[in-house]
């Protein structure tokens, strides 16, 4: 079955929609970067190691498959644990009282 530790699943049909979801991110992060406590960089550093397997964070399926089946919490480290502890990715500019997101204008003005 797809996603099984040791190989079960085809190892070609791997989705990249957390890859498109960071850059996403990415993009909001450059276009608004007062509005996030992290950088650029970050988001960066994280889509190197959705599949580089230094962390077991981001490795199977679930959980439940990280924990029951694989052990993965034991044997590897936290990714969350090492963005935290790196200052370097954190954002100077962050302004924590900012007021809500404004939307950009063609995008409000695509519903009038």
């Amino acid at each position: 079955a797809a996603g099984q530790v040791g190989g079960g699943g085809d190892e070609g049909q791997l989705s990249p929609i957390f890859i498109q979801f960071l850059d996403c991110c990415f993009q909001l992060v450059n276009q608004y970067p007062e509005y996030f406590e992290f950088n650029a960089e970050y988001l960066l550093v994280l889509s190197e190691h959705v599949y580089s397997c230094r962390f077991g964070t981001l490795l199977c399926d679930t959980e439940r498959e990280r924990e029951l089946v694989a052990g993965i919490r034991q044997r590897t480290h936290c990714l969350w644990e090492y963005l935290d502890s790196r200052d370097d990715l954190t954002n100077p500019g962050y302004y924590k009282d900012a007021d809500s997101l404004m939307m950009p204008l063609p995008t409000l003005l695509r519903n009038v």
